[in-house]
């Protein structure tokens, strides 16, 4: 999150206990700017505009880092 913040990309919406009691999600302004590739974050294009385009899981924490269109 904080490369995505620091290309300009700024944090629009939180929220949480989805999918787990603990988990945080954080809604992104814009679509994702870099690519990221971490062993415990799982990529998904999502491109549903009920919901977002895409967002990177965190498989440990449970936590999702979502980007809107």
């Amino acid at each position: 999150m904080d490369k995505e913040l620091e290309k300009g990309n700024k944090v629009v919406e939180t929220s949480n206990g989805w999918p787990d009691k603990n988990s945080i999600i954080i809604f992104l302004k814009g679509p994702f700017i870099l690519t990221h590739k971490i062993e415990s974050i799982e990529y998904r294009e999502i491109n549903d505009p009920h919901y977002w385009k895409a967002e990177y899981y965190d498989k440990n924490k449970k936590h999702i880092l979502v980007c809107k269109f």
